[in-house]
């Protein structure tokens, strides 16, 4: 459904209405930031849900003055993910630029977890917005200022420009089952049998990036076998352009899940360290200490 030319605006003002200090009063009331869990429940029932909840539920319990009540979410629609996606960047925007009044002024204010960002489809969601422009111009423009000053790891050119991984309608369809028992005995014979590895890599290029996302964390796990002397250099190209493919939909996840497949564990130090979101932040040249094939040229 196309987005309503009001609703950017509205979603503005009930940003400055939390966040911004009227000068007018002393008496000011401010309106709540809406909550982890609330975002949680639109996108549980969306194609991303997997990332959300394990359990596949129909229904959402909700408290509501202590009380549990079964809260029943449809299936949302593009309009309202980006909705949310705007407000969470706009609010971090406004949240960000008046640090230092909301600090002298002693408020606390909610910041939203890197973690939870993290696990948004916000780059994805972007794109669906860019290829129908008609129905949300609107938001495209704001949406990608606001990722380009506080996510610009998310607006490579290289990304954006890959006519390959967006390039959906110019793609050949093969009608080949992925299943994860599949995926992974295609991968345990990748250097005894690599034409079985490709023709499971070529079937995962041929779908959308969204119809191969839950197989993300079998094909990632197999990164290291890819980099094997034997394999042939077709094939880690087939692997690339999978991977690809995969950043597309949870770019940031993806990168935590490769950076794990790749510790080096062979010298057994690293064998139970797994790296999270605020350990890259904190310390962004760990994820040097991957396997050193990595660093392999042609």
């Amino acid at each position: 459904a196309p987005l309503h030319p009001v609703m950017p605006a509205l979603v503005e003002v009930y940003v400055n209405s939390i966040l911004v200090t009227n000068n007018k009063g002393a008496n000011e009331y401010f309106n709540q930031p809406i909550t982890e869990e609330e975002i949680r429940r639109v996108f549980r029932n969306s194609i991303f849900g997997v990332n959300f909840d394990p359990k596949d539920k129909d229904f959402t319990p909700m408290d509501v003055d202590g009380e549990s009540i079964e809260m029943n979410i449809e299936k949302p629609t593009l309009a309202s993910q980006l909705l949310l996606i705007y407000y969470l960047l706009l609010y971090e925007d406004v949240r960000l630029n008046n640090a230092a009044t909301l600090i002298a002024n002693g408020r606390k204010i909610k910041s939203y977890s890197t973690a939870f960002l993290s696990e948004l489809p916000i780059k994805y969601l972007l794109h669906q917005a860019q290829k129908d422009q008609m129905s949300y111009g609107g938001l495209f423009s704001p949406l990608l200022r606001l990722l380009a000053t506080h996510f610009p790891q998310l607006s490579l050119v290289d990304d954006w420009m890959d006519d390959q991984v967006f390039g959906d309608s110019c793609r050949q369809r093969l009608d080949i089952i992925l299943s994860d028992s599949s995926i992974n005995e295609a991968f345990q014979c990748i250097e005894e049998n690599p034409y079985r590895t490709g023709k499971v890599l070529k079937a995962m290029l041929s779908k959308n990036p969204t119809d191969i996302w839950p197989f993300a964390e079998i094909t990632v796990k197999y990164v290291r076998s890819v980099l094997g002397e034997q394999v042939p250099r077709h094939i880690q190209e087939l692997y690339r352009g999978v991977w690809l493919r995969l950043n597309t939909v949870l770019p940031r996840c993806l990168w935590i899940m490769t950076i794990n497949a790749l510790l080096d564990i062979n010298n057994g130090n690293a064998k139970n360290v797994t790296v999270t979101q605020e350990n890259v932040l904190v310390d962004p040249l760990q994820v040097l200490r991957c396997d050193v094939r990595v660093f392999r040229c042609g």
